[in-house]
């Protein structure tokens, strides 16, 4: 079996750790404070820094690995590494000290309702000055799980996150009684650290950075540039969360909590196969970029596409079909109640277009950051930004809160395909007729899966216990989608199939 193929499962294997981690967090959260003030307030002060902790994580290692690469063919990769890791800790440094000084006034402005509350302003400055402490770790972490993703080492970066998960979760458990809502930044800012220590531990003191090396300024700045347009359009998607938040803080208590629930649920086959994907298909595109062989690159991106597709419709049409089980069997404990999961399963359905178009969009972005292009992808967010706020403004006067959710996947929609066909065009283009032939099968089989799970709930089989139902619906609907694409002769899912029997 290839180094690379080992290196996949094993990127997969803790892909799925850290989205069941991920998950269980989010269900912790919802267990001990449920759909109120405390997790509304929390939610919505954590939307900035997070945006900031997303522009250093995911951004880094896309403009990280295609930069490694270029100075690591000429002998220059650990002396890059450096300068970027000590160029990152004060660049961190500081928008840790400004986060800290502006977040009492940010708050105040942002979520004037949130005075209604108990201490409210106190806890969002609160919640925002612990993650922006965060960030100072968060910019070491980031640069070394770019390094790790260089070396194809997947599986580490993705390990060095559910650390910082797990302790967030542990730390929550232990201390919820004598911190509130408090417990949840305090387990992440410490999670940040031991994971940044795990790193140290790991490369060991002298393969951690040339300690007695000067910063390179010149060089720094260069990645910078490259860097930033890729950190800001990452950040884009956090960004447009914080609109939805101050929108939905405007409204009764819950629906701030309810939101984050219902997007956290819906976004585990983005994290499963939209990030996994994207990133197995990252360094073969660079790779070949860096090697100018364009029509590997278009390839590597036409596989990406497809198999996104492949991978996320039947998928989201499943869940669509038992949204509200779903919720139940994750949420409904403790603090959250059965009306937390009608509002909750209502939103997710409206979120699940976003799940689908960020995800090709993950594929598209990847293109954008091999060819050092990500100036175009920042000028798109920007609108998406735009977009975004028209687009809650206006569905949710009309709908409510479901508008919110709602305006998420049109924006997703616009974003995806103003992407697509800008890097369509400054690559020459892509071979259409065989993306738009394989969605086409993906759509049959998925169209067909899904009303055989619809004439199956028509049946006796939902009043069987929720765990037997989910495990029953999943199971018919893998065989008769798996089915669907033999039939049709699809070449990527044979592709799929020759590679899961090859063991050479």
């Amino acid at each position: 079996m290839s180094k690379f193929k080992v290196a996949s499962i094993l990127f997969l294997f803790s892909t799925l750790l850290l989205k069941f981690s991920s998950m269980l967090r989010d269900m912790t959260i919802a267990g001990l404070f449920g759909a109120s003030g405390q997790s509304d307030i929390y939610f919505a002060a954590m939307t900035i820094p997070n945006a900031i902790v997303l522009f250093m994580l995911t951004g880094m290692k896309d403009a990280f690995l295609p930069s490694y690469y270029r100075f690591d063919r000429e002998g220059k990769g650990f002396s890059h590494l450096t300068n970027v890791v000590k160029g990152t800790f004060w660049i961190a440094v500081g928008i840790s000290i400004i986060g800290i000084i502006v977040s009492p006034f940010l708050m105040r402005l942002l979520y004037p309702e949130f005075g209604r509350y108990e201490n409210g302003f106190e806890i969002a400055t609160w919640t925002a000055i612990i993650y922006f402490v965060a960030i100072i770790f968060v910019g070491m972490n980031a640069v070394y799980e770019g390094f790790f993703d260089s070396q194809k080492k997947f599986s580490f970066s993705t390990f060095s996150q559910t650390v910082v998960v797990l302790v967030m979760i542990g730390f929550s458990f232990l201390f919820y009684r004598q911190l509130g809502i408090y417990a949840v930044p305090i387990g992440y800012l410490i999670g940040t650290i031991i994971s940044f220590l795990i790193k140290l531990v790991y490369l060991k003191p002298k393969r951690f950075m040339a300690w007695k090396q000067k910063i390179d300024r010149k060089e720094v700045k260069a990645f910078y540039l490259i860097f930033l347009p890729v950190g800001l359009t990452i950040a884009i998607g956090q960004i447009n969360l914080t609109v939805d938040s101050i929108f939905s803080a405007q409204m009764e208590t819950g629906v701030v909590s309810n939101l984050n629930y219902a997007f956290r649920l819906v976004n585990i086959p983005q994290a499963i196969f939209g990030v996994t994907i994207a990133t197995l298909v990252f360094p073969l595109i660079a790779s070949a970029y860096a090697d100018q062989k364009m029509d590997e690159f278009k390839v590597g991106i036409e596989k990406g596409l497809i198999f996104m597709f492949m991978f996320l419709l039947p998928t989201i049409a499943g869940m669509i079909l038992v949204m509200e089980p779903l919720v139940k069997i994750f949420f409904e404990r403790g603090q959250f109640d059965a009306a937390a999961t009608a509002d909750t399963a209502t939103y997710a359905i409206f979120y699940v277009g976003s799940v689908l178009f960020y995800s090709i969009q993950a594929v598209i972005a990847k293109g954008f950051y091999t060819m050092s292009k990500g100036h175009y992808m920042l000028r798109i967010g920007m609108i998406s930004i735009v977009l975004n706020v028209i687009f809650n403004w206006w569905f949710s006067s009309i709908f409510g809160a479901v508008g919110l959710a709602l305006a998420s996947s049109v924006v997703g929609m616009l974003y995806s395909i103003m992407t697509f066909t800008t890097l369509y065009k400054i690559t020459g283009g892509f071979n259409l007729k065989k993306i738009g032939w394989n969605m086409l099968k993906v759509l049959i089989a998925g169209s067909v899966m899904t009303a055989v799970l619809y004439g199956l709930q028509q049946t006796q089989i939902p009043s069987l216990p929720i765990i037997l139902y989910l495990a029953i619906i999943g199971v018919t609907g893998i065989i008769v989608y798996a089915a669907g694409l033999f039939l049709l002769k699809s070449q990527p899912f044979k592709e799929l199939i020759a590679r899961g029997g090859n063991r050479g």
